[in-house]
This record gives C-alpha cells, structure tokens and sequence, in this order.
C-alpha cells in the first residue's frame, strides 16, 4: 500500500507538523473572522468539530513518535483527514463551502505516501463522500447546511468540476511523486556510492604503511592516517587544526619561498614522541591540488626510518669491528713477543745490575706497565679470536637475577648504588649460552655503575613478547653525547679512567652471536639506556 523508503518517517513527520497548522489556521479564522467561513446555524458545530480534529491531529503526533517505524500511520493519517474533511464541509454548507479545497490537499498527501492506484481510490472515496452528503442533504434525508437550494443543473456543474479538478491534481501530483520517489532512489544510490568510494579512500589511506598528513596553506592540519599516528605519537582527534611545525620544530611551515624549495625535496629529522620515543623521520611534501587552480593545501608523506637508521649504524658498526679485530689480532701478534722479552729483560737487569732506589722504581713501572700492556694484548686477542658457544634453552629472568644478586654483593657497590628489578621473575625461555650471556648481563651494569661515580640508580626491566625478550639496563649517570653513542660499541672506546674499552665490544660481539640487537638511548647529563633484545624459543 504505502510505498515504504528512507524519506518516508521524514514525510509523516513534515506532515503532522502542516496538518497542525493548517487546522490552527482554520480554528483562527473560525473565531476571529466567522462570517468569512460559517453560514448561519453552523456556528455551533464548527468549533467542536475543529477542536475534536486538532486532539486527533495531536495524537497522531505522539502515536509517530511513541510508534515510529509502524507502516499503518499514513493510512490512518489520510483516512482521518478525509473524515474531517468531509465533516468541515458539511458543517460550512456542502457545495457553498470554502473548505473543499482541502480535499487536495489530502489527494497530494496521498499521491506522495501512497502509489497511483490508491490515490485515485482516495480520489474516489472523497468525491463518493462530497456527492453522497449533497444529495442527501438535496433530498432532506440529512439536515441542509447551505443557504439555498441549487438547482440539479448547478449540481451537475459543481461535481464534474470537482471531478476533473481531483483528478488533474491527483494525476500530477501522483506523476510528481514518481519522478521525487525515482529521483530520491538515484540520490540515495548516488550517496551510497559516494560512501563506498569515501570508505575505500579511507581504507586505503588508513593502510598506508607510511604515514600521511595534509595540511590547508596555512599549515593547519586537516588529516593524519593511522600509521602517521602511531609514528608521530600523537592521535589525529588531539591535533586537528593545530599547525603541523608546532607538533615538531622540524616540520616546515609551508608558504614561504624558501618553504616551496624546500617542498619538493626530501629532508630527514631526529623527531621525539610524547612518550619520550626517539624517532628517525624521513618526510616528504608536496602540493594539495584540486580543481582550483593552485595549491589548496600540503601533503606530507613520512616514514618511520629508526629501525633503517639503526641496521645501518649496526651495519657499520659491524664492518669497523670487524676491521679493528682482524687488525688487532694482527698488531697484538706483532707486539707481544718483543713486548714479553723487554719485559723480561728489564727484570733481569734489575736483578743483575745494582739500582738506586730511583732507578728500582723506574725498573718496577716498566714491568707493571709491560704487564699491563701484556693483559690488554691478551684481552684483544681473545676479543678478535673465533668463540665458540653452547646454545641451551634457560629462563632469562633467573639468570638476570643471579647476575644482579652477584653485583649487589660487590664490595664496590659500597651502599652509594641501589639496583632496583623491574620484573617480575616470571619464567621467560630463550635460547642461549649460559655463561657469556651472563657476562652481557654482568658488563652492562658494571658500565652502568661506573658512569654513577657519585651514586645512583641502576632500573633493570624486562619485557616479554611473542618473538622476543628485551631487557633494559636504565642508569642514572652521566650520559652520553651523540659522538659517544655512535662509536659506544667499537674496541677502544673506554669513557672511564683504567677501562680497557672492550667491554661493551664484547657485549656487542656476544649479543649478535645470539641473532639479537643491542642499542643505547642517552643523552649528556641524563643518563643512558641499553637494550638487548633476544629471541624468544616459542
């Protein structure tokens, strides 16, 4: 019956709102300005039956909203109208009234709820109503509400006048509401394809594996997909319409001159998280364009390249020790032999020749300085030396903890350190060799403790993922400068007076024998962070 859409409560609803209107229009005129509408006699009848609609006009009101996906409100609203309607023109005189009119309104009603076959019904049902009341009233079967009788002649004229004007306006009004209902179908196509298309834009850019952000020409940020999210630490919600250079210094402001040369390079920046998450950051920017002529904005692409910057650092890194330790085994090889037989020597003359206390004591620096020099040739001969290793399946978390008991027990620690465990004691497995693994353990907390020469904290943690183990050596002490942290793991590289510069070598060497990663995060005066990450036996 009702031809059903996603208009139609939107229809239903504007109509309840004219109905009442219209009625308030009528009971206005109906008071203000009787003589307009009523005959004589009619006055008594007209204000309760305008009243008795306007409740039935509320009720439909709440019913729509109490009842709001009911398919039966149109019928019901249309069938009342048209009882009422019928009644308002009996009471204000049949052929003379004023109120016949409304009867279109109700058959435009119709034509836009329901479809053509049942709107020429209601056509039917109001002309069947509108001839019935007259020629009763004409035969005095029913009380004559006009002033005078018309002639059958008049009334003939007057039907077939009505009769060609409800159909016109049933036939146009019907054909109108097709062409609304077919155009409202292509739009509604229209707009579910615009959100398939907005949904797959969405998708597609939600997917990129690197990060994207336009901004308008002023550098306001207008978009950030999920992946610049999580590079950039900061969701699109908290930043919209802020300026892209107040997010990081390094992100250029678009606009200017040197900006537009800039914009069609590429630059990379140091960029830090609001989780404090040091980040490398290749972007790139260009042009917005639309169908205006010019730019409407900026378009930033970006990647997170700390993991590329990190292998290629491990790269080099891995090539230079490679480099020293061939190159050290070879001078340590060349320099041990005569090294041993001056020492030597020198014993010998201090044991044959008589010496002044001075001249001893010249004789016992060089044998000490010799056998320093002997250790550290000895050291470098075991660092560049082929190791062999004993791969067994442990629980990281105990060997964490035997290493940090020993060192607790170290009379260095003296009470000026605190060690505090991060972890649980949880089992976690890994596959590793026991002892040199423990000496990756025990060689990153000695470093720790000696860059606290004052005291302070050494934070050890660990996390457990699916593939992975990551431990974290957090230290309090003096930090490290860019310089430092880039050559931190090369042989010679000894920050603290006496130190050999092969500890944190070695820890580097033994890490990768494990197919791990080890790195530092510092800066100067704040401290510094080593991680190893091992892998995980599943």
């Amino acid at each position: 019956m009702i031809e059903q859409n996603v208009t139609m409560r939107e229809w239903l609803d504007w109509l309840t709102r004219v109905r009442l209107l219209m009625i308030t229009l009528i009971l206005s005129i109906g008071v203000v300005w009787p003589q307009s509408v009523l005959l004589s006699g009619t006055t008594r009848f007209f204000l309760p039956l305008i009243i008795f609609w306007l409740t039935l006009a509320i009720l439909e009101v709440i019913l729509l909203r109490t009842l709001p996906d009911a398919r039966w409100h149109g019928g019901l609203q249309v069938a009342c109208d048209v009882m009422m309607i019928s009644a308002l023109v009996y009471v204000t005189g049949l052929q003379e009234s004023y109120f016949i009119s409304l009867y279109l309104l109700v058959i435009i009603v119709a034509s836009i709820l329901f479809s053509r076959v049942w709107a020429f019904a209601i056509v039917s049902i109001c002309l069947t109503l509108l001839g019935a009341m007259t020629a009763l009233a004409y035969t005095g079967k029913i009380p004559k509400t006009f002033a005078a009788f018309p002639s059958a002649e008049n009334l003939r004229i007057g039907f077939v006048s009505n009769l060609f004007g409800f159909l016109a306006v049933t036939y146009l009004a019907s054909l109108l509401a097709q062409s609304l209902r077919r155009k409202g179908k292509e739009l509604e196509e229209k707009r579910e394809e615009l959100l398939d298309l907005q949904d797959f834009t969405e998708d597609i850019i939600h997917s990129m594996r690197g990060g994207l952000l336009t901004t308008d020409l002023q550098g306001r940020i207008l978009l950030l997909n999920r992946t610049g999210e999580e590079i950039l630490g900061h969701r699109f919600a908290d930043i919209r319409g802020r300026l892209v250079h107040e997010i990081n210094e390094d992100f250029w402001l678009p606009g200017s001159a040197a900006d537009k040369e800039k914009a069609s390079l590429r630059t990379e920046i140091d960029f830090r998280t609001p989780e404090g998450k040091q980040r490398y950051i290749g972007i790139s920017v260009s042009p917005l364009r639309s169908r205006e002529p010019g730019p409407s904005g900026f378009v930033f692409n970006f990647q997170d390249l700390t993991d590329l910057r990190r292998l290629e650092q491990e790269v080099a890194t891995k090539e230079r020790m490679a480099a020293l330790g061939r190159l050290s085994s070879a001078i340590a090889h060349e320099i041990r032999q005569p090294l041993t037989a001056m020492a030597g020597a020198v014993k010998e003359l201090g044991r044959l020749v008589p010496m002044e206390e001075d001249e001893k004591h010249l004789v016992g620096i060089v044998s000490r300085e010799s056998e320093r020099l002997n250790k550290i040739i000895t050291e470098f001969l075991n660092y560049s030396r082929e190791k062999t290793y004993e791969f067994s399946e442990e629980d990281v978390s105990n060997l964490l903890d035997e290493t940090l008991t020993l060192l607790e027990r170290n009379p260095q620690v003296d009470g000026k350190y605190r060690i505090e465990r991060a972890f649980t004691g949880a089992e976690v497995r890994v596959r590793v060799d026991r002892n040199r693994i423990k000496q990756v353990f025990w060689n990153l907390s000695d470093n720790a403790l000696r860059a606290m020469p004052n005291g302070g904290i050494l934070t050890v943690s660990l996390e457990a993922a699916p593939f992975w183990v990551r431990i974290r050596f957090r230290d309090t002490g003096m930090g490290l400068d860019p310089r430092q942290r880039s050559k931190i793991f090369e042989p010679l590289q000894s920050n603290f007076a006496g130190g050999t510069g092969l500890g944190l070598a070695i820890v580097y060497q033994i890490v990768q024998a494990h197919s791990g990663r080890v790195s530092v995060f510092s800066e100067k005066d704040k401290g510094a962070e080593f991680t190893v990450d091992l892998p995980r036996v599943a």
